[in-house]
């Protein structure tokens, strides 16, 4: 293999490698929130109806087999778990687990 050769295949896995490392950083880190009351769709609809207006929220996917709701926020932001935990609160209903990006929390979080 040639030096020209070898230079341009190291170009092309760097550029490959910097585009991966690019995309991922791009894909906003979702957050899981575990309620045990949740029980019903029309339960698991309401707390996912409440959590996308939180600031930075972009989507809350609710899975009540899994008794989970999933919220993907927006690019480039990250919302409060604090917040989260208390949109869910709201709906008189108690977050058991959340874990995200900020960490994993069994209480409510403090900021």
């Amino acid at each position: 293999m040639t030096t020209r050769m070898r230079w341009m295949a190291a170009l092309a896995v760097a550029l490959v490698v910097g585009a991966w490392q690019a995309a991922s950083a791009a894909e906003p880190k979702p957050t899981t929130i575990t309620i045990t009351e949740m029980d019903c769709p029309s339960c698991a609809k309401k707390i996912a109806d409440k959590l996308v207006k939180v600031e930075g929220v972009a989507q809350a996917e609710a899975d009540v087999k899994t008794k989970t709701v999933k919220v993907t926020p927006k690019p480039g932001l990250a919302p409060s778990p604090k917040e989260l935990w208390e949109a869910v609160e709201k709906l008189e209903k108690t977050p058991t687990r959340l874990d995200g990006p900020s960490g994993v929390f069994t209480t409510k979080p403090k900021a």
